[in-house]
């Protein structure tokens, strides 16, 4: 690798470095790996010092002599710190710390509601078997007994709840594992399948689940009148005139609560997908479809230097004139593979110890007509450029200054109102530890385009011609990319039958595997929502069909005094979708204060969207009116007859 035509080894093939002949430093950074980059401690990016022409760092033309200053500050000083191994080796757990935490937040708002339905279930359960559990304790059943009955059936239906729960964890946890496999170019660094301690903290989980909720319902069985519920039943019908306006019950508070949590689900799976959206729908600036990509490396076989770069115009030739291939072009790594090469200059006007920055990318002929790239003014790269900028990576630059195109940041950054064409930058006077830097010179201005990532904003760019070390392939394909990969590989290898090809790829299955964890999250915190939702809408409806086989008398006792089927049809509506509206409004209370700390994982949308808020609570008060209409319905064909017969 060389950085201001000082050689230095950044590890890895995939991409060389630009041919900078400004003053100051480049910085390679590199977050996927489309090939190795240098690493220093903790897995960040290592900053590569940079130069000029092949000369050890010394003094700058702006400093006088006798005065000798290092580019280095008290900050890059070595120092020891001593940390614990988790701390220190992170590996990828910072990738993916803050969505599987946003996740079991899902999964544990998931679990309430689920304990919420089965306490709700429960109560329901036990009101319904008040007159058998006062048979039994006049037959002289001791309370203990009763309980424990019911506490046995709340534990049975969470062992076979956990045991379904573990047969579905195995297969999730394989569709999760070969979702993200495949969006990897490398294998797992981690271990894969149902860990045995999170297996038994699920078990226990669900006992305790079973236990816990199953207490309340127990208790309240057990402790009762006798004589009342021998006659007729606690909360049977006859009360039912009393029991029908309490709306502040024990179920109905779980209803709430458990509409409440899927609320606060559904927002942020709502805010994650619109994230998703809007990576989706962002310009990146050139066409990414139907492009191919592939990486090669001729020094890998011993090429050098010029050898470099008649392989490249060879093989780029080569390629053009393939079947279904419309251009053919190279680059020092490709847009949008979160690789990031910075490079820092002199910037006239400006005092000589301060240093500008820009992101530089090498490039091939006819890469921006590739990539379509619309050039604003200007012309692009022409063979004398390339060899100008070859010649400025060696130890004697010419005179001439290296030739760069620049986007439109750049010039808003630097110029302004100014003509771009013809601005020559970053040079630098000859002292005796350096010869003279010449710097470069804009030929071109192109649009604004994506670098490294889709979330990074557009930064200042310039492209320079590329030169020596590895290179990635881009090429412009008529039909399916892949479909022309043989073909390729038959023209590389008429080339020389030694070189590999590496990250083969098209340019929409890298952007896709650039928002693979986006589109993990969505998917799965879309999959915990929905979920969330069915389990509350299920509370709703087996509370409203408890209430109305509860009332049954009552509604035939109206509908014989002439209440008409509409008007008991809206009565149990109105109840059901009360606790939905009450729920809805604590649950986006509760959302304002926590989708803050999904803050970090957005993108151009806020944390408190009031339009995605209102969009679920809509959503769930339809899905609530849905899952009430079926009790209620069923409560408007009650026959009267009947009904005063009932109990």
């Amino acid at each position: 690798m060389v950085i201001d035509g000082a050689p230095a080894t950044a590890g890895g093939n995939a991409a060389a470095s630009p041919p900078v002949t400004g003053q100051g430093r480049a910085e390679a950074r590199r977050d996927a790996p489309f090939g190795p980059m240098p690493q220093s401690a903790g897995n960040k990016p290592a900053i590569l010092q940079a130069p000029q022409g092949g000369v050890a760092p010394g003094p700058r033309s702006s400093e006088m002599a006798g005065e000798p200053k290092t580019l280095s500050t008290a900050a890059d000083n070595p120092e020891i710190k001593l940390v614990p191994a988790q701390s220190g080796l992170v590996g990828q757990r910072s990738q993916y710390s803050d969505p599987l935490y946003v996740l079991m937040l899902a999964v544990g708002i998931i679990l309430l509601i689920a304990c919420a339905n089965v306490a709700g279930l429960m109560l329901a359960r036990a009101a319904a078997r008040q007159k058998e559990m006062a048979v039994r304790l006049a037959l002289g059943a001791g309370r203990a007994r009763v309980a424990r009955q019911l506490l046995t059936e709340s534990v049975m239906l969470s062992v076979l709840g956990g045991t379904l729960g573990v047969l579905f964890a195995y297969w999730g946890a394989h569709a999760i594992l070969s979702f993200v496999s495949s969006n990897q170019t490398r294998p797992l660094g981690f271990a894969t399948g149902v860990d045995l301690r999170v297996l038994g903290f699920t078990v226990a989980v669900s006992l305790l689940t079973g236990i816990f909720f199953g207490i309340a319902p127990a208790f309240r069985s057990v402790r009762m009148n006798l004589t009342p519920a021998l006659k007729e039943g606690e909360g049977s019908s006859a009360s039912s005139g009393h029991a029908g306006g309490k709306w502040f019950s024990i179920g109905n508070a779980l209803v709430v609560a458990q509409v409440a949590l899927a609320i606060v689900v559904l927002v942020g799976a709502g805010l994650l997908v619109r994230t998703l959206a809007n990576l989706r729908s962002i310009d990146v600036g050139f066409d990414s479809h139907n492009i191919l990509i592939f990486g090669i490396d001729p020094t890998l076989i011993g090429y050098k230097g010029p050898q470099v770069d008649s392989f490249y115009r060879d093989l780029q030739g080569r390629l053009s004139e393939t079947p279904g291939v419309k251009s053919a072009s190279y680059s020092m790594m490709p847009l949008l593979s979160n690789g990031l090469m910075v490079t820092s200059f002199h910037w006239p006007g400006t005092p000589q110890d301060q240093e500008s920055e820009a992101d530089a990318l090498g490039v091939g002929p006819n890469f921006f007509e590739t990539l379509h790239i619309p050039f604003l003014a200007g012309r692009g790269f022409q063979a004398s450029d390339f060899k100008v900028a070859a010649a400025n990576m060696g130890a004697t630059p010419t005179l001439a200054p290296t030739p760069v195109i620049v986007n439109q940041a750049f010039v808003e950054k630097y110029l302004g109102k100014e003509n771009p064409l013809g601005k020559q930058f970053g040079q630098s006077e000859a002292d005796t530890n350096r010869p003279r830097s010449p710097g470069y010179e804009i030929i071109g201005v192109v649009r604004d385009a994506k670098y490294n990532s889709l979330r990074r904003e557009i930064h200042a760019m310039m492209y320079h011609p590329q030169s020596a070390g590895g290179a990635s392939f881009e090429l412009r394909t008529a039909a399916d990319p892949q479909a022309l990969l043989p073909a390729v590989r038959e023209v590389v290898a008429q080339v020389n039958t030694n070189l590999p090809l590496f990250n083969v790829t098209t340019e929409s299955q890298q952007i896709d595997r650039l928002l693979f964890q986006e589109r993990l999250v969505a998917r799965l915190s879309g999959f915990f929502g929905l979920l969330a939702l069915v389990l509350a809408c299920v509370g709703l409806y087996g509370l409203l069909s408890y209430e109305v086989s509860r009332r049954t008398r009552e509604i035939g006792i109206r509908m014989a005094l002439g209440a008409e089927p509409g008007s008991v049809l809206r009565l149990v509506l109105r109840m059901g979708i009360v606790l939905a509206v009450v729920g809805a409004v604590l649950g986006i209370t509760v959302a304002l204060g926590v989708m803050r700390y999904l803050a970090s994982m957005l993108y151009d949308i806020h944390a408190n969207d009031p339009l995605t808020m209102i969009a679920v609570a809509v959503l769930l008060t339809l899905v609530a009116l849905a899952a009430c209409y079926i009790p209620a319905r069923r409560a408007t064909r009650v026959d009267p007859l009947v009904a005063l017969r009932y109990e």
